[in-house]
């Protein structure tokens, strides 16, 4: 957050690459969480019902990605990185996501952005053109002087999959997915277009 703007950090959208670009920038009057609390995801209206502060008029940014990668890139973080190895992979072909935040639950995509209150006035950052993006819209907003972003950062190249398991997605599939979020399909198309044809493995 800082006096101008404020970004909200949607889970599996680049957020820490994001975070650690401001650290290194350290430019003065920008907060930013820390990366091992939860609160990191918290929405506005959350955090002001906890009274830490008010969003006032500041711009509000929001970092996105394609509904069919950040689905899968959500499932191998919680396999990986939360101690659920054996989470199925079924449910994610119908659009959901599993919510330690609810309390260990399948909830569709779109509860994210309806938690985080998305509107037409967010701007987005589209994770697979980061730089471009941030260059445009966000670095207008940071003091005078400071470096335009040349290549993306590290953190948003494609991760590293399970060698013994990298799921896809079937054109039924993707039209489940997109058919059970019909907020984040809509938001895709007005950030990219059309969704690309992607092949099914040999």
């Amino acid at each position: 957050m800082a006096d101008t703007f404020l970004w909200l950090h949607l889970p599996k959208t680049g957020g820490t690459t994001m975070t650690r670009l401001f650290r290194e920038l350290n430019l003065p009057g920008i907060a930013v969480d820390a990366d091992d609390t939860p609160a990191k995801h918290d929405s506005i209206a959350l955090r002001e019902s906890l009274g830490r502060w008010k969003a006032g008029q500041r711009r509000r940014f929001i970092t996105a990605r394609r509904l069919d990668a950040w689905l899968i890139s959500d499932w191998h973080h919680k396999r990986r990185h939360m101690n659920l190895p054996d989470l199925p992979f079924e449910p994610v072909r119908s659009g959901l996501s599993y919510s330690l935040r609810l309390g260990g639950t399948w909830v569709a995509a779109d509860w994210w952005l309806q938690y985080f209150g998305l509107t037409s006035e967010m701007c987005a950052l589209r994770l697979e053109h980061f730089t471009a993006d941030f260059n445009q819209h966000l670095l207008p907003l940071l003091p005078p002087g400071t470096p335009a972003l040349h290549s993306p950062p590290r953190e948003n190249a494609k991760p590293v999959v399970d060698p013994a398991f990298e799921p896809w997605f079937s054109a039924a599939d993707r039209a489940r997915i997109h058919a059970v979020n019909p907020r984040w399909s809509a938001w895709e198309r007005s950030l990219y277009g059309e969704p690309p044809v992607q092949p099914s493995p040999d």
